[in-house]
Order: structure tokens, then C-alpha cells, then sequence
């Protein structure tokens, strides 16, 4: 089996993965990894280029939180190549298995007992380019730090105007993230929707809305707005948009493949991630 690793050499518990590496290669495996990450942590292992990372590999492990596994959904595309997402920081929505686990989950995905969720991504064009996005797209207000004005459409169909520091269009894999902090609603990350959440709107009327994944959205800055704004998807910024300008975002025709834990719910990691009180034997 070709496994590749995307890691965060920055965090303080990737010095557990030499470890992993020696077994994981004494039992047959090929292992690889991008060559600064292997010079870091002195692995070991064949290196590659981002994509030569993910080029005909059975499995990608993305070892430490959730902007690591973001990247390596960016890496993978289209491929398929399911990710085991390894926490090694401390909250972790994506990576779901703790860095206790490593070695029991990437055991139980060789041995076929894994569960295995497919998530909806995002589609992102502006001009002639296009992105893709596993959470979220965002446009934010630029370097002016004044307030845009957006006009939002779906299937060209003309919806609302409103002033804001910008607007997040997320997944439900995402709902988790900037558009939770932003307000809008928790999505259970196997459905499909599409959300659009204003930031910080200057109207009461601007609230979140959930429309359905078959649907176009489109945002375009007012041509009366004479400030930029920002795009952003999963984090990585764009670039520029310009007064006049705007951004379609649909489903896209693919989908991201998660390994998750298989005797552990969504509403558990739910309730440990956002602190919720209450004990389960209060119910009783």
C-alpha cells in the first residue's frame, strides 16, 4: 500500500511520526512524504512533490488540524484518495482521531475496517479561474477595512443587496467553522446544502440562509462599492475582487473522502469540540 503523509511540522506532536513511519515501512508499506517535511523530522521515507504526493496513493494521512487536512482535500481534488486526518493539535472538527489513535487508525483502514464519509465541496470561479473548497468561500472586506456592499443572486435570479464586512458561502463540513462563528447553523456534514451566512450585516434582515447543493450562487460587489474585497477558500486567499465583479459558486461535480472513527458519533465530537455542559447521565 502507497500511503502519503501532509503534516504540520510546526506542531509540538509531529515528533510522533518517525515512529509511524519505521513501522508502517517495516510491514511492506511505502511511505512519502514532501522532502521539507522529511528533512524536518528526519523520516526517512521517498519524498514527492505535493503532487506526486497523492499520485497513485492508496490512502492520505493529513497529520495536524484541520488546516492541515484542508490542505491535503486541496491536494487530492478530483483523485479520490481517501484522508485519515490525524490531530495533533487541540481542537479538531476534521481530524477526528487523536494522535493516541494513529496507529489503531491507519491499522484498521489497512485491514478494511474503517467508515467512510463522502462531503460535499464547493466550486469557486471568478473570471477564468477555479477553486474548490471543502469548508467555505469567503469575501471579506479588503485592505480599506470599510464595508461592502453585496449583491446576492441564485440561478441569476436577483435575491437581496446588503452592507457587510463580507459573506461566507460553506459546506456543511464547514457549517462548523467561519460561518458558525459568524452565526449561521450547524449542518450535520453529510448532507448537502449550501449556506450563505453575511458578516456582521448592517441590517437585521440580512440572516443566514440555507439553500439547496443543486443551486448557483452568485455575489457581486455593488458597482456603486468603491472598496475591494478579499476571496478566500479554506483559508487560502484568492485574490482581489473589484467593484463590479462577481463570484459563482456551486457544488462541485466531486467530493471529498473522509476516514472517520467508526464507534464514534458526530454529535459526540459535536459536544466535545464545542464544550456543551451536561453530562450524558444527567438525562437519566
Amino acid at each position: 500500500m502507497k500511503i502519503g503523509l501532509v503534516i504540520n511540522t510546526r506542531r509540538r506532536r509531529a515528533s510522533i511520526i518517525p515512529a509511524l513511519v519505521r513501522s508502517l515501512s517495516a510491514k511492506g508499506h511505502t511511505v512519502v512524504a514532501e522532502p521539507a517535511a522529511c528533512r524536518q523530522l528526519g523520516l526517512g521515507c521517498r519524498t514527492a512533490t505535493p503532487k506526486g504526493l497523492v499520485a497513485g496513493t492508496d490512502l492520505i494521512i493529513a497529520m495536524g488540524g484541520d488546516g492541515t487536512l484542508l490542505r491535503a482535500a486541496g491536494l487530492v481534488g478530483r483523485g479520490g484518495t481517501p484522508i485519515l486526518g490525524i490531530n495533533l493539535g487541540e481542537l479538531g472538527f476534521l481530524t477526528e482521531f487523536t494522535y493516541q489513535q494513529v496507529r489503531e487508525a491507519v491499522a484498521g483502514f489497512i485491514k478494511g475496517e474503517y467508515r467512510e464519509e463522502q462531503r460535499m465541496m464547493l466550486e469557486i470561479r471568478h473570471g477564468a479561474r477555479t477553486w474548490f473548497a471543502l469548508n467555505d468561500a469567503t469575501l471579506n472586506m479588503g485592505s480599506s477595512c470599510r464595508a461592502v456592499g453585496i449583491i446576492l443572486t441564485v440561478n441569476d435570479h436577483y435575491v437581496t443587496r446588503f452592507v457587510s464586512d463580507g459573506v461566507v458561502i460553506a459546506t456543511p463540513t464547514g457549517s462548523t467553522a467561519y460561518s458558525l462563528a459568524a452565526g449561521g447553523p450547524i449542518v450535520f456534514p453529510t448532507l448537502e446544502a449550501i449556506l450563505i451566512t453575511p458578516l456582521c450585516p448592517h441590517a437585521l434582515s440580512a440572516r443566514p440562509l440555507v439553500a439547496s447543493p443543486d443551486e448557483r450562487i452568485g455575489i457581486e460587489l455593488g458597482s456603486k462599492n468603491a472598496h475591494d474585497a478579499l476571496l478566500t477558500a479554506d483559508g487560502r486567499c484568492l485574490g482581489s475582487v473589484e467593484s463590479g465583479d462577481r463570484v459563482l459558486i456551486q457544488r462541485a461535480e466531486f467530493k471529498t473522502r473522509l476516514i472517520t472513527p467508526r464507534r464514534k458519533s458526530y454529535y459526540e465530537i459535536l459536544r466535545n469540540k464545542m464544550k456543551w455542559g451536561g453530562r450524558e447521565e444527567a438525562r437519566k
